[in-house]
């Protein structure tokens, strides 16, 4: 089933993730900007979203302003992609290798499908590239998903870690950003987050100068605030 709504930053499906089997793996949403014309000539970011009391993704951007990238994105040539993780949040297989390809096919599909006059055959076509984030509890997301099977990393450009290193992830990180050159880590923390486990481990990446990592500082903002306030600037 798909839920579709359109306004003047672009068109927002609400859909389920299937395989190939007909079995749902989950709920998502894929947005398509207004400046977007074709979906497979644009990069797709992967959002996995944080901790919520929310019941879905619909209500998850609704809840907080912040948690809406679509205002930010209407002019940007990028679609972006957000799985529904549940309240923790979890993902399930949507952060496995199979589960992150599915999503990426199911949201293909349903974009280029829900483009007036233009059929989309089976096998959907691929994004231009790949960008996944992951905010908060969706890190754990983040760091699955990037060191999964899925086939679709050959695709992969960039990792985008917002406020989300509660695990020892600092080395980590390190570790997959020396393994994977050509492509771009970039971490931002906040001062606002109440656990110093982001801040920690922001400094164990930082003490490893590396060419394709992008690490900052702790930045003043909200908790919530932080995605919001670097994602349109990325794309």
């Amino acid at each position: 089933m798909v839920k579709t709504i359109t306004d003047g930053n672009g068109t927002t499906h609400f859909f389920d993730v299937v395989d190939n089997k007909k079995i749902v793996l989950g709920k998502a949403m894929v947005f398509v900007p207004g400046a977007v014309s074709m979906v497979e000539a644009v990069p797709m970011l992967v959002y996995y979203h944080g901790r919520n009391s929310q019941d879905s993704i619909e209500g998850y951007i609704r809840a907080l302003k912040q948690r809406d990238f679509r205002p930010l994105l209407g002019s940007k040539e990028v679609v972006l992609v957000e799985p529904w993780g549940g309240h923790n949040p979890t993902f399930g297989a949507l952060a496995t290798g199979s589960g992150l390809t599915t999503l990426i096919d199911s949201a293909m599909f349903t974009a280029i499908s829900g483009t007036p006059g233009r059929p989309c055959p089976v096998k959907p076509p691929p994004p231009q590239s790949l960008i996944i984030a992951g905010f908060s509890g969706g890190g754990t997301a983040l760091n699955a998903a990037v060191n999964s099977n899925s086939s679709y990393l050959g695709r992969l450009s960039e990792a985008w870690a917002f406020d989300c290193l509660y695990s020892a992830e600092g080395q980590k990180w390190v570790n997959w950003a020396r393994a994977n050159g050509s492509n771009q880590l970039r971490v931002r923390v906040t001062t606002m987050e109440s656990s110093g486990s982001p801040r920690r481990e922001n400094k164990i990446i930082q003490a490893t100068p590396l060419s394709n990592v992008d690490v900052a500082d702790p930045v003043s903002i909200g908790h919530e605030d932080c995605p919001g306030a670097f994602i349109p600037k990325w794309i």
